[in-house]
């Protein structure tokens, strides 16, 4: 793939495109779409048909394909804007199997943002643990809102951002998991892990984390009862009691043992 100096681009929130420091002017809504759509798979062709359908989702005009390649054009003269008129667009491009967006990956936040998340979960797993909060840190300061806003609608746009959001989860667990490893805060861990438990209130990992973050506050009743109520959620909705790790660290605190909260790392 060509890499194109000085440009980055956010998906990570609403699309957002800069060069060397200077905001690009991506146009109206649809046309940013078309972008948004190409950037699900940079460097990628993506068909015109496939296209179209994450730009118009629902009811395309009968004018769809001609409006596709008149945003297109457009895009190519933002993206390149001091292209003599017969030059072949480095950045956008039709090819024989579709129209290619030829970016490297890492120039797009959330490409970034999971490169980073694995590092961190590597690092992590091999018990550099401030390394890794930094590194998850990193990660999620990339986030500015709900990721490919502007296709969200469509089939393709909705699964990237559902699978991000998934990983945002887990970096953020991780982050968690990562700080309470280092004695940090243990009162303000279970606040923060606290408030998205109760937007994902059978979510075990979350149930592990506030449960390991109240007892090191001295909260041992409280960390008993998140356990109760995550097993009885798990029972009513699904019909399964909680994993072996719950469940041990459930163990663990009701004996008093000092080491509850050293758990395996996931």
């Amino acid at each position: 793939m060509t890499f194109v100096v000085g440009l980055h681009v956010s998906v990570l929130g609403p699309l957002r495109v800069w060069s060397r420091e200077s905001a690009v002017e991506l146009g109206p809504a649809r046309q940013r779409a078309v972008l948004s759509a190409l950037l699900l798979t940079p460097g990628q062709a993506m068909d015109p048909d496939r296209l179209k359908e994450a730009v118009w989702p629902r009811k395309p005009p009968g004018a769809a394909m001609a409006n596709l390649q008149s945003y297109v054009s457009n895009l190519r003269r933002t993206l390149e804007p001091n292209s003599p008129p017969w030059y072949r667009n480095r950045i956008l491009r039709r090819d024989p199997s579709g129209y290619v967006l030829d970016v490297e990956s890492d120039v797009v936040d959330a490409y970034r943002f999971e490169r980073l998340l694995r590092e961190g979960r590597r690092l992590l797993h091999q018990g550099e643990l401030q390394r890794a909060s930094r590194t998850l840190d990193e990660a999620l300061a990339l986030w500015r809102g709900s990721p490919y806003p502007e296709v969200r609608e469509s089939e393709a746009g909705a699964q990237a951002a559902a699978r991000l959001e998934e990983l945002r989860l887990l970096a953020m667990e991780s982050r968690w998991e990562a700080e309470l490893g280092q004695g940090r805060d243990s009162s303000v861990i279970a606040a923060d892990v606290a408030t998205l438990r109760m937007r994902f209130p059978t979510r075990e990992r979350l149930s592990w984390l506030l449960m390991q973050a109240l007892y090191r506050s001295g909260r041992r009743a409280e960390a008993l009862r998140v356990y109760h109520q995550t097993r009885t959620l798990l029972a009513d909705e699904y019909g399964v009691d909680p994993g072996p790790e719950l469940q041990e660290l459930f163990g663990s605190i009701l004996r008093g043992a000092p080491d509850a909260s050293r758990g395996p790392v996931r």
